[in-house]
């Protein structure tokens, strides 16, 4: 059945996942992803940004239903962006009428940048430090390219005074922190690529121990994109290979709030002001 709205899209790329090409992988990620930025991309666009060809996309949007990928673009442009110049074939209505297209696109990335800021700005990750805050020890676990992010978080969080062990592999020695998970501690996954095997790992000793459980990962297709305290960097598939610097960006900021929560709370200023910043509780 045709995908009639943008969720049962998602739902349908995350079902059939497992059994596209790798081609279809990638491209699958991209638009699972970048939703917000589909109705102003072209076809060409998507594939460059996919690491696929045009005829991919193409095949790939008739393969899910549609007559071909502007009926995949219509359809993700008026549930999410209705203000944008309408397409061939569609009436010219919304905000610009069908008028204005730079100002059309410019209101379409402030959109997707105010997107962004609210899922992984002070907001999003607020919930990830408090449940993190009085944790000891944090195990980080990942493997691949997640490597660089899990060493920005274990040297921050060492400065911080938090033990940190670092699982970066299923050997005997790394599986007993997962296998012997204490009730204080908490676990951040961090899972990039394909096959975050390791970060999956982790999370289920997590929540078998019954300890917060914080995930970091690159597409909102991985099976642990559902768990409560998870938060989507999507990645910068262009090269063909995951981007880390986002995700070392959103590492350094979890961090950050994880360290201005750990200070004592300021008394009142004497004009009758309060600082902004206040103490959390775990």
């Amino acid at each position: 059945m045709t995908p009639s709205d943008i969720h049962s899209l998602r739902d349908r790329l995350r079902r059939d996942y497992p059994r596209f090409s790798p081609a279809q992988q990638a491209l699958a990620r991209y638009v699972a992803d970048h939703l917000a930025d589909l109705p102003v991309m072209s076809a060409h666009e998507v594939a460059r940004a996919a690491h696929c060809s045009p005829a991919t996309v193409v095949r790939f949007a008739q393969a899910l239903g549609y007559g071909g990928y502007p009926d995949m673009q219509q359809l993700v442009r008026r549930a999410q962006r209705p203000w944008l110049p309408a397409g061939p074939g569609e009436a010219g209505v919304g905000m610009f009428g069908g008028g204005d297209t730079v100002r059309a696109h410019l209101a379409a990335e402030r959109h997707a940048l105010d997107a962004t800021a609210d899922r992984l700005g002070r907001r999003g990750l607020t919930p990830l430090a408090q449940a993190l805050a009085g944790r000891r020890p944090v195990i980080v676990a990942g493997d691949g390219h997640a490597r660089a992010v899990m060493t920005v978080l274990a040297e921050r969080m060492s400065q911080l005074d938090i033990p940190v062990a670092v699982v970066g592999s299923l050997d005997p020695r790394d599986r007993a922190w997962l296998t012997g998970i204490a009730p204080t501690s908490a676990v951040v996954a961090v899972g990039i690529g394909r096959e975050p095997r390791i970060a999956q790992a982790a999370v289920r000793a997590g929540d078998d121990a019954g300890v917060p459980v914080v995930a970091l990962i690159d597409s909102s297709l991985s099976p642990m994109a559902g768990l409560p305290l998870a938060r989507v960097v999507p990645a910068d598939v262009r090269a063909g290979s995951p981007s880390v610097v986002a995700m070392v960006a959103v590492a350094q900021a979890l961090c950050g709030i994880l360290e201005a929560s750990s200070r004592p709370a300021a008394a009142p200023m004497t004009n009758g002001e309060v600082p902004a910043l206040t103490t959390m509780t775990a």
